[in-house]
């Protein structure tokens, strides 16, 4: 009786808030079932790093843009001590002026 009522809870649990995630054909947890902080948030193409600023002043961890002007991708970095967003391509000499923290928000492409 005991694992009949675990099997029924257990099923019940099965891909709702607050249960257990499902996995889909291919292995993996379905996004509808991941928390928003799980799921990067491509926030579009915009011509210059203004446009981008002026439709997204604030962001959330691993949204990300990209800007024509630079030809580059931007990410939203909260770990600056003021949240901004920073050109994933950055000079070494700027690169090696980050904090640890900073280094891990971004997946910067140093150039030479």
């Amino acid at each position: 009786m005991a694992s009949a009522l675990s099997y029924e809870l257990f099923t019940a649990k099965q891909g709702v808030a607050d249960g257990i995630a499902t996995l889909d054909a291919t292995g993996k947890v379905p996004v509808a079932q991941l928390p928003d902080a799980a799921i990067e948030t491509y926030k579009g193409e915009f011509a210059t790093e203004a446009t981008l600023v002026a439709a997204y002043p604030a962001a959330s961890l691993a949204d990300y843009a990209y800007v024509t002007a630079t030809s580059s991708y931007w990410y939203w970095n909260r770990a600056l001590g003021t949240p901004a967003w920073v050109n994933q391509e950055i000079s070494e000499a700027d690169y090696l002026l980050l904090s640890a923290a900073e280094i891990a928000a971004v997946p910067y492409i140093v150039e030479p």
